[in-house]
Parts: structure tokens; C-alpha cells; sequence
């Protein structure tokens, strides 16, 4: 729970938040639909908020994207088993019409988000 707590100052400062919606499935009972444990951080704002007026209405908006997941990732699961019947790596075709991103690029964003981490005092073990 602390790296979510620490993640989530981050995406706060990062996107002006105000606050979070953080939400987690764990288990069948819980609507988990894929079976690993994993957390949606939602930066939310008091002004200009897609649900602003109307909190609630995240939560089935949530619902829907747990919902489609599965099909999503049955496009990229691995086809079988290998000889040694480990599962084989999965296969990502290149998206046509996604272009790379250049060095310059990947560094600006490594560096912004490095200094996010950095000056984040909560997360810190300092």
C-alpha cells in the first residue's frame, strides 16, 4: 500500500490533481476479472473533472474497462506452450500508426518523472 500511496502523490503533483480515486479487485468476490492484483490511480480535480458533480459514476465507467480487459488481452496472450511447457513470450505486432518516440523524448519524460519521484517527500526514505 505505501508504493501506491507514494505513486499517487506523484500522479497528483504530476497532473494538478486534487485528489485520487484509487481502486483495487482482489479476488472473484471482489469483480476481479483478471487474475492478478493490480490498482487504478485516477487523478480526480474540484473544477473540470470528467465525473466532477457526479463521483459515482467513475465506478461503472471502471467496471467497463475491467470488463473489456479480458477480450483486449486475448489478443496478445501467447498461442501455447513451448516443448519445455513454459508459456511463450507474447508477440506484439508493431502498431502501424505509432511512431517512435525519439532518445531526446524518452529522456525529457525519464527526467521529468525521475524529479517527481525525487522531490516527492512521502515516498521518500530519507
Amino acid at each position: 500500500m505505501h508504493s501506491v500511496q507514494h505513486v499517487g502523490k506523484v500522479i497528483e503533483r504530476a497532473y494538478h490533481a486534487s485528489g485520487l480515486t484509487i481502486a483495487c479487485q482482489d479476488g472473484p468476490a471482489a469483480g476481479q476479472t483478471v487474475p492478478h492484483v493490480h490498482f487504478h490511480l485516477l487523478p480526480r480535480k474540484l473544477a473540470g473533472d470528467p465525473f466532477e458533480g457526479h463521483n459515482d459514476r467513475v465506478y461503472p465507467a471502471l467496471e467497463h474497462a475491467e470488463e473489456t480487459l479480458p477480450s483486449h488481452l486475448l489478443g496478445i496472450e501467447p498461442k501455447g506452450r513451448s516443448d519445455n511447457g513454459k508459456a511463450e513470450p507474447i508477440k506484439v505486432d508493431a502498431d502501424d500508426d505509432r511512431k517512435p518516440r525519439s532518445l531526446e523524448d524518452m529522456e525529457k519524460e525519464a527526467s521529468w518523472l525521475k524529479e517527481l519521484f525525487n522531490n516527492d517527500e512521502v515516498g521518500s526514505t530519507r
